[in-house]
């Protein structure tokens, strides 16, 4: 997360200090505009496939994680060209699984299974901008390649949230 305080800082955001999780914010009028780093509520419990998070970014009136009002998500506000650079690393992260645990796939019905397995499936198609992405991370290796890449992204998301919210 400290990767991407210089970008956040360049554009006007200050980091809350006082919120355990990485939010960054700055004022917007009478209103603030906040971005923040949420990690999924629902992980891979087996430890195959790992986790998850995606970075929000909202205008509300008060300058906190998870405020009301009108946002986007990170890849929401990027290019073609930025979206299929998330898709590389996505992919890349996606190939680096190890096999699925045979233990966890006896458990598992064949729909459970065909959804569990389909986490380790290459991104084949394009991202579009009304794609939900999450960025996926199994180990330190995959956060790295994350936080070599979305501060390369942020001025250009950034700017377009300007234009958007303010």
């Amino acid at each position: 997360m400290v990767a991407l305080g210089p970008g956040f800082a360049a554009q006007g955001f200050e980091r809350r200090e006082a919120s355990a999780a990485a939010v960054w914010q700055r004022p917007a009028g009478r209103e603030f505009v906040v971005a923040w780093v949420q990690p999924t509520r629902s992980p891979d419990a087996f430890g195959w496939y790992g986790s998850r998070f995606i970075i929000e970014i909202r205008r509300g009136a008060q300058p906190r994680a998870g405020v009301l009002g009108p946002g986007f998500r990170f890849c929401q506000l990027l290019d073609d060209e930025g979206r299929e650079q998330v898709r590389a690393v996505q992919n890349a992260v996606i190939r680096r699984l190890p096999p699925a645990p045979a233990r966890v796939l006896r458990t598992l019905d064949d729909r459970a299974r065909d959804s569990y397995l389909a986490q380790g499936k290459q991104v084949t198609a394009a991202y579009t901008p009304d794609h939900d992405i999450w960025f996926r991370h199994r180990d330190e290796r995959d956060l790295d390649a994350w936080f070599r890449l979305l501060p390369v992204l942020l001025p250009g998301v950034l700017g377009a949230a300007r234009l958007r919210l303010g």
